[in-house]
């Protein structure tokens, strides 16, 4: 602890000291469960791209359909607010205390204790443990919340005139639209000058809760009690919960008195490294604003990449792309025009690497592909120049001066510039955006992700659902056995689709990679027969759903209170095959690749497999060749694969890996395939090696910077693969009448021949194009003002597509003082040409004469002064284009 006292008389702490003191004094002196923090790329919650708050891990303990068993919890969580309601990307850099990726402190109660308890200790630990001055702190309590209110006042010494009451905007917390809510009471700390604190406090809507920046919000303490239906109506839930969250870097920002977030010692150094690498001193103005965008950005990519995410163009990866970007271009305005934020990584480590070592175990990694993205997003700024440049043009040909808001939201979509960066280049040029139809594009794409995300989110609870029985959960049998007699929970009829929750069942819901298992749910009830076809199980939170289509029957409940639940084996065996090679498959990839090869993702279905994983560049023929003779070396030595559970540590101290990004509980599974293979993992498998056949590797493909993928085959699949190569083979060297070894010499034969025949294919053509050309420029004719005129319609038979630029080039070379003006009609476009001889060319311009003409054929077109041309989706046009060229020179 540190001797020293921030301007607010608050004994200074470190970020370390502040977030393990607070886990201390709830795991140490109130009873709680310390629950480490949930990767920040969500595995088992569709309705999110990240994690965005503390509750995200315990929403199916909060909707009473978890069977954890656990009352009381404390952690750091780490989050990204990036996408959806929760959307502070533009503001982060502006001001003091927006973010990407934040800590988000919390306490939870699951049933167990509630708002006594809550706030008094929320009070105990800001003013006994961490001193924060009392006559600075302020409480909010719901407008009704009388209760809360009167402990505020009774259980506390706080000053009763900062007890305020508000209505849902500010004390109403809901988690979207449907879902767990309830009143809350937040604390704000008072961050200005006494000496004009008593004026504030007249209006306090201006202060607390208001627009006031010196009143700082600091904790959250929700009262979970209510589920919001999609009606809007409030059901009670089962029990009554307790939400906390406090902002990890503000209450630093209070206890290291720094009226910052970025002043803290979480940001600070990672600051000054910036400021010393590209020797641009760093302010709390807006000359920082990079500073601050780039510091932020990086937790964002470096947590979010360390969790198993990575930049591309859907989902999450889009998100993490628009976010590096955004931190690219700003690195720019500090005059680094080469890759330069992955050179911060290592020193966020050291900041950070303590509390979340999994991201100083992924550091190079990170790294890599930060400057990969880094390198790419360069490239792209510049098409994107050059597109907007075109956007321009096409702006100023129509006479206008505002930019479209579709092609503002073009350049923002599809080359990362954000609309200010397109208005300050417009302006440069004179030209204005159009702002608000940017801003109607931009909402658009939000409600389309909106709407992706709202079906799995009516999911929960039981709004929706026809409940035959309250019990929660289902009791997965699916390891031991491929049917069950079971009875039917709950249902729903969603369009086409029947939704289906059992007691107990066979089906794998789709999880790690391996796809949810499909088969029959079927009743026997003499008077209510019901055949329900399974074409998917998944899970949300702990519900396990299977996706049904009606064969036979009605849906009633006689019908669903005994069912018999069957898989169809085929498919399962054949998942299980692809899924027991995927762990041979990461082993041989090690064995062969290095130590660096981690799983990136992976999806194992019935007719094939696919694997992702870490390596820098293209796998070689031979390395190919190694990786799938090593599994088949294993599938052909038969070993025993052990599916074992046992304490997670004493899994890992046995030689068991786990996968970065997933979160495991106390107790594992794990499986090993003798001495080959041994990982954590939940997914169903084979008894033994051999029972996978054969292994066979299809493609080796990037999907991303640092990112392959090996697709495969095993077991039927693999032989069916093998056979239909096998007859490919067969009809090729039947066809060409030689034995299949000699195939590769004779393919080298044909192409040195294929290439003989097209040198002298080129030399025929060419003089066959001179010769036509020269017959070409016979056709021109002088007009009354001494200019050589050519206005002729191309034949697609002696002048094909490929030739036109030829075409061009000869006629600006040959024609003096002459314009030829030529169309041509292929595959039903229209293609007007201008050439342009030398002396001409002090009148007239072809890029002038060409767009004339498309204008005609409602067409587009352009090019320089000697040569042009333009198309036309209008070949009917061609006649009036012709004849409008005569016209010109008349």
């Amino acid at each position: 602890m540190h001797s020293q006292k921030n301007p607010w008389g608050i004994p200074y702490r470190t970020g370390e000291e502040i977030r393990q003191s607070f886990i201390d004094f709830f795991v140490k002196t109130k009873g709680h469960t310390f629950v480490p923090s949930s990767p920040v790329v969500p595995h088992d919650d569709p309705t999110l791209l990240f994690i965005n708050s503390g509750m995200n891990q315990f929403k199916a303990l909060f909707l009473g359909e978890s069977s954890l068993d656990l009352k009381r919890a404390a952690n750091s969580q780490k989050c990204l607010r990036v996408s959806g309601k929760h959307n502070d990307l533009d503001e982060v850099g502006r001001d003091t205390y927006h973010h990407t990726f934040f800590e988000m402190l919390g306490n939870w109660s699951f049933g167990d204790y509630y708002k006594n308890e809550a706030l008094v200790w929320s009070w105990e630990l800001l003013t006994e443990v961490w001193k924060l001055p009392k006559d600075r702190l302020f409480a909010t309590v719901y407008r009704d919340d009388d209760e809360a209110e009167a402990i505020w006042r009774s259980k506390t010494d706080i000053n009763p005139n900062h007890i305020m009451r508000f209505g849902e905007k500010s004390n109403f917390w809901e988690m979207g639209e449907v879902g767990p809510c309830g009143p809350c009471s937040e604390i704000h700390f008072d961050m200005g000058d006494p000496a004009t604190r008593a004026s504030t406090f007249q209006d306090p809507i201006l202060g607390v809760n208001g627009e006031n920046a010196r009143y700082i919000e600091i904790w959250n303490n929700v009262f979970m009690q209510y589920e919001r239906l999609k009606d809007g109506s409030l059901k009670p839930l089962k029990a009554k919960h307790v939400d906390t969250g406090m902002g990890f870097e503000r209450v630093c920002s209070i206890i290291q008195g720094s009226g910052s977030n970025y002043e803290t010692d979480l940001f600070r150094p990672l600051l000054d490294q910036i400021a010393n690498m590209t020797h641009m001193p760093y302010d709390q103005g807006v000359n920082g604003t990079p500073h601050r965008v780039i510091a932020d950005h990086l937790r964002a990519l470096v947590f979010a990449i360390g969790d198993g995410a990575t930049p591309g163009n859907e989902g999450r990866g889009y998100v993490l792309r628009r976010i590096l970007r955004r931190a690219s271009r700003f690195s720019q305005d500090l005059d680094q025009k080469k890759p330069f934020i992955f050179k911060l990584v290592p020193r966020l480590v050291e900041i950070m690497g303590g509390a979340y070592p999994e991201i100083r175990a992924r550091q190079d990694f990170i790294s890599e592909v930060i400057e990969a993205e880094e390198t790419r997003f360069m490239r792209t700024l510049k098409d994107g120049l050059t597109r907007f440049h075109k956007i321009l043009q096409e702006t100023k040909e129509k006479g206008q001066v505002e930019i479209k808001g579709s092609d503002v939201f073009q350049l923002y979509d599809t080359y990362g510039f954000p609309s200010d960066l397109t208005r300050v280049l417009a302006d440069e040029k004179g030209y204005s955006i159009d702002q608000p139809g940017f801003d109607t594009a931009m909402n658009e794409q939000k409600e389309r992700a909106r709407n992706a995300a709202k079906f799995a989110g009516t999911l929960s609870g039981d709004e929706g659902w026809t409940v035959l029985h309250s019990q929660q959960g289902t009791l997965f049998v699916g390891y031991e056995s491929d049917s069950v007699a079971t009875k039917v929970l709950r249902y729903q009829e969603v369009g086409d689709d029947i939704l289906v929750v059992l007691e107990k069942s066979p089906f794998y819901a789709e999880s790690g990679g391996q796809v949810g298992d499909v088969g029959e749910i079927e009743s026997t009830h003499k008077t209510h027969p019901l055949k329900l076809r399974v074409v998917d199980t998944f899970k949300l939170f702990d519900t396990q759903i299977h996706r049904c289509h009606l064969v036979q029957g009605l849906l009633a409940p006689k019908s669903l209170e005994n069912v018999t639940a069957s898989l169809d084996v085929p498919s399962r065996s054949a998942i299980v095959r692809h899924h027991s090679v995927t762990h041979l498959l990461h082993a041989a990839l090690r064995k062969v690749l290095g130590p660096h090869v981690t799983q990136q993702g992976s999806r194992v279905a019935a007719e094939a497999l696919r694997f992702d994983f870490t390596h820098p560049k293209a796998l070689s023929p031979g390395e190919l060749r190694e990786v799938e003779r090593l599994v088949n070396l294993e599938i052909l030595a038969n070993q025993n694969i052990v599916v074992r559970q046992s304490p997670i540590e004493e899994a890992k101290a046995e030689g068991a890996t786990a996968l970065f990004g997933e979160k495991y509980g106390d107790v594992v599974r794990h499986i090993k395939m003798g001495d080959f293979s041994h990982e954590l993992c939940g997914g169903t498998h084979a008894k033994a090696t051999g029972d996978l056949g054969s292994f066979r590797i299809l493609s080796e493909s990037s999907i991303a910077s640092g990112i392959r993928r090996i697709e495969a085959v095993a077991g039927l699949a693999a032989l069916e693969r093998a056979q239909n190569d096998h007859a490919i083979l067969g009809d090729v060297t039947r066809h060409l009448k030689i034995r299949p070894e000699e195939l590769g010499s004779q393919i080298s034969e044909y192409e040195l021949k294929i290439r003989d025949l097209e040198k002298e294919l080129k030399v025929y053509r060419d003089a066959k194009l001179q010769s036509q050309l020269k017959v070409l420029l016979e056709n021109k004719k002088a007009t009354p003002h001494g200019l050589d005129l050519l206005v002729q319609k191309l034949s697609a038979k002696d002048f094909p597509k490929d030739q036109l630029q030829a075409v061009l080039e000869h006629c600006a070379d040959r024609l003096n003082n002459g314009v030829a003006i030529m169309t041509h009609i292929e595959e039903g476009l229209l293609t007007i040409l201008v050439a342009v001889g030398v002396e001409a060319r002090k009148k007239y311009k072809a890029g002038d004469l060409v767009r004339q003409l498309s204008e005609i054929a409602g067409g587009k077109g352009g090019g320089r002064p000697d040569r042009a041309q333009a198309g036309s989706k209008f070949p009917e046009k061609e006649p009036l284009v012709l004849e409008r060229a005569s016209a010109l020179f008349d």
